[in-house]
């Protein structure tokens, strides 16, 4: 796989990873608002690993093709900002596992990233209102518009009515496939369901337990293949859980992991398509202390 093709399949998978309800049961219900106190400093860790397998298609005999991405950042809020919250993010550290890629090439891409900083203003809801990149040597406008856009996709809005435990919500967050090179017109939004599995109190610290359901869009969207004309469609859902503090206003773990199933075809390919699964799973934990 080439470097420019790992780059796209990595910039692709980290934003699939990423995105009025149902009420539930009848008991005591919060109503949930983003609210992290000023100053506050949080380290994350985000692991995905990532295997694709190429069902049909001219690259059919390739076999299982495996990706696993590190990246290490950290998150500062500023505070009150006009509308809302900002929250300053700086990419530590982002290293990288492909197939075909040399170790050392992978690792003069991906520094890059380091130190890469953005400061994200959040509504009360935990709405991304606006991403604003600082300017970065050496860092190419496409991929700050690409991480933008992942990290809206990323967000998990709040609901407008409180909650309980059983009760649901939906959001739709529209697909950044537009921020990746060679796509030419949009795939709608995907749609996830978020349900309230339970609000854990321990000492001063108030925990809610999210399970997590994305499913992808069924409309086509086309795709600049090497100047000709293709469509790719996707399907499948990704599942799993998030666990949030509502006292210090951060995501203290959350695992997601799936199939998405795209096909491509047109363009080059003629009458034949290309299948490809992929498998995704993407772990984010918040590293206490140093």
């Amino acid at each position: 796989m080439t470097t420019r093709a790992t780059r796209w399949f990595a910039a692709l998978t980290l934003m699939l990873t990423a995105c009025g309800g149902d009420r539930g049961g009848d008991g005591p219900k919060i109503t949930l608002r983003y609210h992290p106190p000023a100053g506050a400093e949080y380290r994350y860790t985000l692991e995905q690993r990532h295997a694709m397998t190429m069902e049909s298609g001219p690259m059919s005999g390739m076999g299982k093709q495996e990706m696993v991405m590190r990246m290490h950042f950290t998150q500062a809020v500023a505070g009150p900002a006009e509308g809302g919250t900002a929250v300053r993010i700086t990419f530590d550290s982002v290293g990288m596992e492909a197939p075909g890629v040399p170790p050392e090439v992978m690792a003069r891409e991906l520094n890059r990233m380091r130190g890469l900083r953005a400061t994200v203003l959040f509504d009360e809801r935990a709405q991304v209102i606006r991403t604003d990149f600082a300017p970065s040597p050496g860092v190419p406008p496409e991929m700050t518009a690409q991480m933008a856009a992942g990290l809206k996709a990323m967000a998990y809005a709040f609901p407008v009515q409180p909650v309980g435990p059983g009760d649901s919500w939906t959001i739709e967050t529209e697909l950044p496939i537009g921020q990746l090179p060679g796509v030419k017109s949009g795939a709608g939004s995907s749609t996830t369901k978020l349900t309230v599995r339970s609000v854990d109190v321990t000492g001063a610290d108030t925990t809610l337990v999210l399970d997590v359901t994305t499913t992808f869009p069924e409309a086509p969207f086309e795709l600049d293949l090497g100047g000709q004309r293709a469509t790719l469609r996707l399907a499948g859902t990704l599942t799993g859980d998030q666990h949030f503090s509502l006292t210090r206003g951060a995501v203290v773990s959350s695992t997601i992991k799936g199939t998405a199933r795209m096909r491509v075809s047109g363009g080059a390919m003629g009458a034949q398509t290309m299948e490809m699964n992929s498998d995704t799973e993407t772990t984010l934990r918040l590293r206490e202390g140093p």
